[in-house]
């Protein structure tokens, strides 16, 4: 006679407890079964199996994960702030990079000046080389204006420019055609705010610079009725500060400046020229005439447009009991961490919304910077800055946004995360920034959220075990009782309920279910040990026709075990399970 099999006689604890979904989720070819004690003691009308225990069911086979899950074991100490073993949600995104620039300014309206100067009349006495004279302050205005400037220039405290000037000297008299001449150290002033440099190699030959804004003649120079003096000027920078109200960036999209040009020294001739007696009345012509103006480089608040594409989170393969929706998960401190590149010389704000997807509907939505009321999210510039968004503040996270909703993204996990209708705006201070150059704003996501729960943590996991009647007909029982210590090292508190099943997987209406026990939560150091008791009771003839039966489990957090990780080597153990069939015991062995 054969002993009865291990399936006929293990369902009602095997499958009742299915210890897997005590913790919520099921490894179907883990069966409790193999080690347990399947000697057998008949007695009276009860049957009897003897106390056995199992092995170690640890949480790396209940979840079963493969190798492309997000879900991931940390494998050293401290990464991610993590023990080794811990298991922790890692999903990596990035946008498309965004380009960004100012293009260079040119002004639209330049105007030099003409200015005439009548000097004293020259009479040669005899007895020197030269006759001399001072000019008075001869005045010269440059003005440069556009109202048709960008509006990402806000505001300007100062410009590097390439203005090109050419100032040309000439002279006319009615009774001298000889050649007059600018006397050494001459020199032409303009206003401070300018910074002014020898245009061309030819000119260097006759001016040189003083300071900023002054030019000086280095030699003696000649110039004749029909050929004057040319000599290229250029502005390279103007400071903005000082200027008069209604100058320089005077309202959005207008720019105006005017300044003068002082010229001053002295005017000669020759006596070669100038024989003695002879008399010249000599007027001199100063113009200055500016061929382009174009800002370069500009110190001021500047403000261009930021375009930044949309970046998915897609989350892979992972146990379907964080999925089920009516699940809520209260993650202890989920975290993303927004890698920021920006080379540009602007410190930029960034808002957005990060929205949860399942099956393609939004399930939570949470807005992240001072468009929806955060801390302002702050990429610096010239650099790259590591933003961490979390529920709660993060070690060592030197730019940590905290939001306390930020759960809500993962009550249940999602199969895609969103970060999108996202803006990005420079900060609105002073910095240098060059136009016409092209900047790069370039953002990697990653999204890290540890699997440790915080007390409001709801799980539901319901498993269904059937197809027991092709075994169980061999049996006629009204009562099963089975009993288990249950040895627990993971951080969850679970109950479970049950219904029985019949041959169609409806609800057995005639046999109640009753769990009692609680599984308390536990951890590696401090492992908890609960009682189960899962009773099967016939409240018809027997309980022949039992076809399987529904469990369904709820975890949930422990005030004492919040934010405690989920770790590998988290695990369950049942020893002294026990099970009774009570009530006319019949064991039809014959088949």
């Amino acid at each position: 006679m054969r002993k009865p099999s291990t399936r006929q006689l293990m369902h009602a604890l095997s499958t009742a407890i299915v210890a897997t979904g005590a913790v919520g989720c099921v490894n179907h070819d883990y069966d409790l079964s193999e080690d347990i004690d399947l000697t057998i003691s008949l007695g009276g009308d009860n049957l009897t199996v003897p106390g056995s225990s199992t092995d170690l069911l640890y949480l790396s086979k209940i979840l079963d994960l493969e190798e492309n899950s997000s879900i991931k074991a940390v494998e050293n100490d401290g990464q991610y702030g993590l023990a080794k073993g811990d298991y922790v949600l890692i999903q990596e995104g990035n946008s498309s990079p965004s380009y960004f620039d100012v293009p260079e300014v040119s002004l639209g309206h330049i105007d030099g000046s003409t200015s005439t100067t009548v000097l004293p009349e020259f009479y040669n006495v005899g007895g020197a080389p030269k006759v001399s004279h001072p000019t008075d302050m001869i005045n010269n205005t440059i003005s440069l204006s556009d109202d048709d400037i960008t509006l990402d220039l806000v505001s300007l405290e100062s410009a590097d420019l390439d203005v090109s000037m050419e100032l040309n000297v000439r002279y006319t008299s009615s009774d001298f055609n000889g050649t007059a001449y600018i006397e050494e150290g001459y020199t032409i002033t303009f206003d401070e705010c300018w910074t002014v440099e020898v245009g061309d190699e030819a000119t260097a030959r006759f001016l040189e610079n003083v300071d900023h804004h002054t030019l000086r003649f280095s030699r003696r120079y000649g110039i004749s009725s029909g050929n004057g003096l040319s000599a290229r000027v250029r502005l390279t920078e103007v400071d903005l500060t000082g200027l008069p109200e209604g100058q320089g960036l005077y309202a959005p999209g207008r720019f105006f400046i005017e300044n003068g040009v002082i010229s001053s020294g002295d005017v000669s001739l020759d006596i070669a020229d100038l024989p003695a007696g002879s008399r010249a009345n000599i007027s001199v012509i100063s113009e200055i005439s500016v061929s382009e103006a174009t800002l370069l480089k500009v110190r001021g608040i500047v403000d261009p447009k930021i375009d930044i594409s949309d970046t998915r989170f897609s989350i892979n393969d992972i146990p379907d009991f964080l999925s089920e929706p009516d699940n809520r998960l209260d993650l202890s401190n989920p975290q993303i961490t927004l890698s920021i590149t920006n080379n540009s010389p602007l410190a930029i704000s960034l808002s957005g919304q990060l929205s949860a997807y399942i099956d393609g509907s939004q399930t939570a939505a949470i807005g992240i910077g001072e468009t929806y009321g955060t801390a302002p999210v702050i990429a610096r510039a010239n650099s790259t800055t590591d933003i961490v968004i979390s529920r709660t503040a993060v070690e060592g996270a030197a730019d940590n946004i905290i939001i306390p909703d930020l759960a809500t993204l993962l009550h249940t996990i999602p199969d895609l995360i969103v970060f999108h209708d996202a803006g990005a705006k420079a900060v609105r201070e002073v910095s240098e920034y060059t136009l016409g150059s092209t900047y790069t704003y370039d953002c990697n996501y990653t999204a890290v959220i540890p699997l440790a729960f915080g007390d409001a943590m709801q799980l539901h996991y319901t498993h269904t075990e059937d197809d027991w009647d092709e075994d169980l007909e061999k049996y006629n029982f009204n009562t099963a009782i089975v009993t288990a210590d249950v040895i627990n090292t993971i951080p969850l508190d679970m109950t479970a309920t049950a219904i029985a099943l019949d041959t169609r997987g409806d609800e057995y209406p005639t046999i109640d279910v009753s769990v009692d026990g609680t599984v308390a939560a536990g951890t590696i150091a401090s492992p908890s040990t609960s009682r189960l008791t899962i009773t099967l009771k016939s409240t018809g003839k027997n309980i022949n026709g039992l076809d399987g039966v529904q469990l369904l489990f709820d975890a949930t957090g422990n005030d004492s075990f919040t934010g405690i990780n989920l770790n590998k080597e988290q695990a369950v153990r049942f020893e002294n399970i026990r099970i009774t069939l009570k009530g006319g015991v019949l064991v039809d062995l014959n088949n």
